[in-house]
Formats: C-alpha cells, structure tokens, sequence
C-alpha cells in the first residue's frame, strides 16, 4: 500500500512536470520584455541616425550652393556682411533646423596657400583643474557655440568656409552613442575650401 502511494505520488509528480514542461503560457510577453528594450533602443538609433544624416546632406549642400557666391565674387560686391551671409546657409537649410543653432565661420588669406589658415577653435575647451562634479554639470547642458567668424574675400584669395549646426538628439546617447558633444547633441561640421575666381 506505502509502496503504491508513493509510485502514485511519482507519477503526479512526472505529470505535473510534462505539463509545467508544455504549458507555454506568457512565453510571447517574456520574450518581448527580453528582446523589446533592444529591438526598440535599435529601432529608434536607426531613426535618429538617418535624421543625422539628412541634416548633415542638407547642410553639405548649403555651404556648397552658397560658398559659390563668395568664389566668383557675386556675394561681395553686393557688399554682403557676415550675418547676411549666415542668414543665405540658414534659409538653403529651410525645414531642417533653427538658425540658432548655426555657426559659420569664413577664413581667407591673399597668399594664394592654404598653409597657415587655421579656422577657430570650437566648442570651448574644458576648464582646467575641472571636479567631477564640474564636469558632469557642464555635460548636462548642451555646448555653446562661439560666434561665427568672417573675413571678406577678394578675387585669387584661399578661402575655407565651414558651417557648424548643434543638433539635440532626440534619443538618449547611452542608447544610441551618436552623441560627439555634452548635453546629448551631435554638432555637424561640414567644411569647404576653394579659391576665388579673378573678379
């Protein structure tokens, strides 16, 4: 009698375990929590990547439409300044961002060589001696860009243009790693050099 209660109870036992074994119940919700967070993480880190992208074509083509004015002297003897010239990026970037997020820095030198033109330096560098509660402080908050620069240009000089736009990234960085600057923004820099037409 003991010995059949306990082969009864071994075989509960094996039943209840084939049947825990089969019972594929709430498998689909623990396999989403497993694989959700990365296939989203991933998902959102291809959007934000193609949105870098496009900002950084759109800004390409600007300062190469508008950089032509200054290489066959139409944008100077107009008399054009700095902020007038900014503000011919800013509108071939219509739709893509906020002009003040924009940088535009022009450099030339009569030489006829390049060597020796250097653009300005840029975002600022940190302070020396910085804590580290200094440092998470600055990375917390997104970086200021300093002023454009802009020197007017005259026929046969070397000219390097280059047009900086800060980026907020939608997407936190530790997901993504797409952000290059603090306060989770990516700053573009696209640059072109060339020499002015005789005009």
């Amino acid at each position: 009698m003991h010995i059949k209660l306990l082969a009864r109870r071994g075989q509960f036992r094996r039943q209840a375990f084939k049947h825990f074994r089969q019972n594929d119940d709430g498998t689909t919700a623990i396999e989403f929590a497993i694989l959700g967070i990365p296939f989203v993480a991933l998902l959102f880190g291809i959007v934000e990547l193609a949105v870098l992208f496009f900002i950084q074509s759109t800004t390409q083509h600007a300062l190469e439409t508008v950089s032509r004015e200054i290489r066959t002297g139409e944008f100077q003897s107009t008399g054009g300044s700095e902020d007038e010239f900014k503000d011919l990026i800013c509108a071939a970037m219509t739709g893509v961002g906020h002009c003040d997020n924009l940088r535009v820095d022009v450099v030339s030198s009569g030489t006829g060589k390049f060597k020796g033109l250097t653009l300005p330096v840029s975002p600022e560098a940190p302070p020396p001696n910085e804590t580290e509660e200094e440092k998470e402080a600055r990375e917390a908050l997104p970086p200021t860009l300093l002023a454009s620069t802009y020197t007017n240009t005259s026929g046969g000089d070397v000219v390097i243009v280059r047009v900086q736009y800060m980026h907020q990234l939608a997407v936190p960085s530790a997901l993504t790693k797409l952000s290059n600057s603090s306060g989770n923004t990516h700053v573009i820099s696209v640059t072109t050099a060339f020499k002015n037409e005789p005009f």
